[in-house]
């Protein structure tokens, strides 16, 4: 039964955490930067209001978690023998490329959100459009918020298929 809940959970978050990221890389953030000014108030609403940030990380916690306890039982009922075996491989590939998209996420994408949303704020107490050396920075990370967002999404793309194909290698 635990392997059951463990199962739903690593898949049931990593769907979410892994389409999501895919999402916000491809559509929204382009969208956000094609649509200027306008495109702030939405990603502040996504952000800030709705949390996305959040959710994102605890599904992508849990995921992780979930999916290392399944891993573990593995190479517990086999001696560890499985790990060399070609699932074991690439479910292996998987999970590193998972984790390298979390370390992107926490070391990249969080802080870069983090400072974007503090000049969101900053400009809405103001009331006005933002200065051009705040642009400037705006532009900069919205940039550096790309490449990391479609980086971690290239990763969490390795991940699912990874996953989707190594119980039948």
């Amino acid at each position: 039964m635990l392997m059951l809940v463990l199962r739903l959970i690593h898949v049931l978050a990593g769907v979410f955490w892994a389409g999501s990221v895919i999402f916000v890389a491809a559509f929204l953030i382009p969208a956000v930067v094609a649509s200027g000014p306008g495109g702030g108030q939405v990603i502040q609403q996504v952000m800030a209001v709705l949390k996305y940030p959040r959710a994102a990380g605890i599904a992508a916690v849990l995921t992780i978690l979930a999916g290392g306890m399944l891993y573990w039982h593995d190479m517990k009922i086999s001696t560890a023998g499985w790990a060399g075996s070609a699932p074991g491989m690439t479910y292996g590939i998987g999970a590193l490329s998972a984790l390298v998209a979390f370390v992107v996420f926490v070391t990249v994408i969080r802080p870069t959100g983090d400072k974007l949303l503090a000049f969101g704020r900053t400009m809405q107490a103001r009331g006005g459009p933002p200065t051009p050396e705040e642009s400037a920075a705006i532009s900069r990370l919205q940039m550096r918020m790309s490449r990391a967002s479609r980086a971690g999404a290239a990763c969490l793309a390795i991940t699912v298929a990874a996953m989707a194909i190594a119980r039948y290698l």
